[in-house]
């Protein structure tokens, strides 16, 4: 029974052998059995892959190096080949030479480190981080001008130093202190996107409530900033209160705005050399001490009182004496009267007086101390000569004698005491001038002269503090803890930097014998990846720190600020709270921010909020598959990442039925290309087709066309004279390129070549290049070709004007050509390979031709643009298809379109499959395949 049967598209890719039996998945009927150096284009048609032109040799032929992209805009890219401890630049299939070598830069990256370097970047700024190098920023000033340079996060502004703060205040003011108000100043840029870290405090002591009175604050001039803004102390927290371009601000009892405060940097990623352990040798004892009790008040001065009468005169015997000033009581001593007022003074008088005493600290956060008056009593009266009369004294009364303390508290630095009285007697005598209420208010009982003094006393505190002694470093802050009067750990504030044997001694006003061991790290805990999202460059996965989350302030690329309380614009520091311990080793910015372990995926997203803040931050897992090292692809709104285990390659995309972020098995019907390997860098390409392309660890290039809206996914496998070793796209032209790293066999030694990928669309035959590692001669017609020495000894395909020329060794760096050309391209040949799949028949006894034997008579190929080719029943027995038809003789053979038949030799096989081949430097694209065949 003879059959012709049609294969409609073959844009299925290759399928695994696994897939064989599986003839009624949509796939099958599109599939192919080996889809080699092809390109699955996505309507469906096959094309040949283009050829690769040799860039240039890399640094060093011995050692990998790893291709990154740096994309300006469409019209400004380069390739950078980062090898061991250098960077070279490529682009449009040249080096950047500085005069006659290649323009470098030093790195301190090692070969084995190169795959593991993770890069995010922003206009002429590429972030490198590396867990074992500090972050860096790769920096483009020029074409030749290129830097790398540690990342300084923070600020480079500094605070300013020389602050002072003085009070104003009317010279008639009763109270002129009483209080001490502290400021901070910081500098800032133009656009406030740094601030320095807060000024050293300035303090005053002043009354901010006293007529007239206000604070000036003055600084030094920072060199860099713009403006300043001050702060003054409320509560333990530096508020803001105002900012200005001048070196000075006045503050008139401004109320301060605890929610702004001054940033507050650390060392985010603890600095190489710096402290990261301090173990308690010994706890000690006797580290315990007083806490800033008060243990006494002493009354230095006190308030004098007197009577205040409006009877101004009095009358002893002889005549009438008269008293202008106060206080117009009088006690005349002959006599031993009271005038004007002729009684005795109670007894109780001063059981009829109340005052109050406050405690308070002008300095620290003390708390909790009381005192109670100590009141005078009619023995305390004194009497003051009037100079009126030798007899004549005023009578005066202290009505409070000293301070009694009824708790200490505890926290007080600089306690003050204040005295008040707010409590009068009422009095009734003989002279009606001094009857009634004796207060202040009705001018009866009134001060006379003097204020209350206080002077307060206080236990003291324990004073600890760590000293760390080292001949190399410096910065370290540590602070002790105790309990029972012991020393049972040790806080790292700040780890300091530079350190290499240093020591610790605690120093303490109390106790002894405590011991302290420090470790000292090799490198610093920095970040294994990088990103940006929303305004932020974000960093996670350190060693030491693998599931913690950094994120820059709102606006800044370096800025890791924080304040207390914390602003929704602070920097960002999360741990990820999960069932492992994975280090985050991808950050991906979809429409959601997302990270990837080996473990699982992970979403960023806020909550009750439109961006990602320090309070609205969730993290929630999405999935447990976990991702590989090698970073993942973007694709539209989808994410293409290589798992942890099993080798494949997964998508990512977002789920509206589900509610979040679902995985899925890309690779599943060419499983056979990805088992068992792992795939070590990933590109994708978006014009003219939509291709990822990988490399794997076995050398091989695998090309993945993927439109997921239309459902196509179609694998295809590349080879070459050697091993692919890394991959990279940018946009050069109308097309996006991929570069490739080779490693090549030429004669008897190993070389490493940057290679470019031909453009896919030519105008012109002599363009083609469908060979690898090739060089072009373009110029006057010629015979010799020269220049070529990357390729001596090894037997190249050469395409002189559009025409096929007998393959030739190269021998001293050249070739020779029978017939001059002008553009030549000369290259390592390779095949382009299809084989269809074993053939299913929907046959009457419903076996689809399964244990049928074909036998394969016939091929038709529909064609576009291509050249000849050689078809058969298997790749060891291919017949040629004639290269030329009608063709002037003289010119190239005329590119082929429309359906073409094979004459091959019939051959009987159980599986019925076609196998197609171009093995010239020429096109081939093929849309459909027709088969004659004969079953039995």
């Amino acid at each position: 029974m003879s059959l012709k049967i049609y294969k409609q598209s073959i844009g299925g890719g290759e399928i695994s052998p696994s897939m064989y039996s599986r003839i009624t998945d949509p796939s099958y009927s599109a599939g192919l059995a080996k889809c080699r150096n092809m390109i699955v284009e996505p309507q469906g048609p096959v094309v040949r892959r283009p050829g690769f032109s040799m860039v240039r040799e890399t640094k060093y032929p011995d050692r990998k190096c790893r291709l990154i992209p740096f994309t300006f805009s469409a019209t400004q890219t380069m390739i950078l080949e980062f090898g061991h401890h250098y960077v070279r630049f490529h682009t449009n299939g040249s080096t950047l030479m500085n005069g006659n070598v290649p323009y470098e830069v030093a790195t301190d990256y090692d070969e084995s480190e190169l795959f593991d370097i993770d890069y995010a970047q922003s206009v002429d700024i590429i972030t490198l981080v590396h867990c074992s190098h500090p972050p860096r920023e790769l920096r483009r000033y020029g074409a030749l001008d290129w830097r790398l340079v540690d990342i300084t996060f923070n600020t480079s502004l500094t605070p300013p130093t020389g602050v002072t703060a003085t009070q104003h205040i009317l010279q008639s003011a009763t109270y002129k202190d009483g209080y001490v108000r502290k400021y901070v100043v910081t500098s800032c840029n133009l656009d406030n996107s740094e601030e320095s870290k807060a000024s050293a405090a300035a303090s005053v002591i002043c009354n901010p409530y006293g007529d007239g009175a206000y604070n000036t604050i003055t600084w030094n001039t920072v060199a860099g900033a713009d403006h300043y803004r001050v702060y003054r102390d409320k509560g333990g927290i530096y508020g803001y209160i105002g900012e200005t371009r001048s070196n000075s601000i006045d503050d008139d009892n401004i109320a301060p705005d605890s929610s702004i405060t001054p940033p507050i940097y650390d060392d985010v990623f603890l600095t190489s050399g710096g402290i990261t352990g301090a173990t308690v040798v010994a706890a000690g004892e006797g580290y315990t001490g007083p806490n800033g009790e008060v243990t006494g008040i002493t009354l230095l001065k006190s308030q004098t009182w007197a009577i205040e009468s409006n009877i101004k005169s009095w009358n002893r015997g002889s005549g009438l004496n008269t008293f202008t000033q106060f206080p117009a009581t009088v006690r005349d001593i002959d006599y031993n009267y009271l005038y004007p007022a002729q009684c005795a003074i109670p007894n109780n008088l001063f059981e009829y007086i109340h005052a109050t005493v406050e405690i308070y600290d002008a300095e620290g956060s003390g708390v909790g101390a009381t005192a109670e008056p100590i009141y005078g009593a009619q023995t305390d009266v004194f009497y003051q000569p009037t100079g009126v009369s030798e007899y004549s004294y005023y009578p005066m009364w202290r009505p409070v004698k000293g301070v009694r303390i009824t708790n200490p508290g505890s926290g007080y630095k600089r306690p003050i005491c204040r005295i008040t009285i707010d409590g009068w007697p009422e009095w009734s005598g003989r002279w009606t001038g001094v009857n009634g209420k004796w207060t202040e208010s009705t001018n009866r009982l009134k001060r006379y002269t003097g204020e209350f003094e206080t002077s307060v006393s206080t236990a003291g505190f324990l004073q600890t503090s760590i000293r760390v002694t080292d001949t190399t470093g410096s910065g370290a802050v540590l602070q002790p803890v105790f309990s029972g009067g012991k020393l049972t750990n040790v806080v790292i504030k700040n780890a300091g930097a530079g350190y290499t044997k240093p020591t610790a001694t605690l120093i303490s006003n109390y106790g002894s014998g405590a011991q302290i061991s420090l470790t000292v790290a090799n490198a610093g805990d920095y970040p294994g990846c990088v990103s940006y999202f929303e305004q932020r460059r974000w960093f996670a996965g350190s060693r030491m720190r693998p599931q913690y989350i950094w994120a820059t302030k709102t606006g800044t690329e370096t800025d890791m600020g924080y304040s207390l309380p914390s602003q929704s614009t602070d920097r960002i520091k999360v741990r990820v709270a999960s069932q492992d311990s994975n280090r985050i080793r991808h950050i991906v910015p979809l429409s959601q921010l997302l990270m990837l372990t080996a473990s699982g995926e992970w979403r960023v997203s806020p909550v009750n909020s439109d961006a990602i803040t320090p309070e609205s931050m969730s993290v929630r897992p999405q999935s447990y598959v976990g991702s590989s090292q090698t970073k993942p692809v973007l694709i539209n709104n989808t994410m293409i990442f290589a798992s942890a285990r099993g080798g494949h390659l997964r998508e990512l995309g977002y789920s509206y039925q589900a509610g979040g972020y679902i995985t899925s098995d890309v690779c599943l019907r060419a499983a056979h290309l990805f088992d068992h390997h792992e795939v070590v860098d990933i590109a994708y390409a978006k014009a003219p087709y939509s291709i990822f392309w990988c490399v794997n660890d076995i050398g091989k290039l695998i090309s993945f066309t993927y439109v997921p809206e239309q459902q196509v996914g179609a694998f295809a496998q590349h080879e070459t004279q050697g091993d692919f070793e890394s991959c990279a796209v940018v946009p050069e032209s109308n097309e996006d390129i991929l570069y490739v790293v080779t490693k090549r066999k030429i004669g008897e030694n190993t070389v490493r070549f940057v290679e470019r990928m031909n453009e896919y669309i030519i105008d012109k035959d002599e363009d083609y290049l469908f060979m690898d590692c090739a060089g072009t001669y373009s110029g006057p017609a010629k015979t010799e070709i020269s220049g070529i020495s990357w390729l001596n000894g090894m037997k190249v395909s050469i395409l002189a004007d559009g025409y096929c020329v007998p393959d030739q060794v190269v021998q001293n760096g050249k070739i020779t050509l029978r017939r001059a050309a002008s553009k030549v391209h000369v290259g390592l040949p390779y095949n382009s390979d299809i084989q269809t799949l074993p053939l299913a028949l929907q046959l009457q006894d419903l076996s689809f031709g399964s244990n049928h034997r074909k036998n394969i008579s016939g091929v038709a190929v529909r064609m576009i643009d291509s050249a000849s080719i050689l078809a058969g029943s298997s790749f060891d027995d291919l017949y040629q298809q004639p290269t030329r038809g009608r063709e002037t003789p003289g010119t190239p053979p005329k590119k082929r379109n429309g359906e073409f038949e094979v004459n091959i030799a019939a051959s009987w096989t159980d599986d019925g499959q076609v196998c197609i081949r171009q093995n010239a430097p020429l096109p081939l694209k093929i849309s459909s395949i027709t088969v004659t065949c004969d079953v039995v």
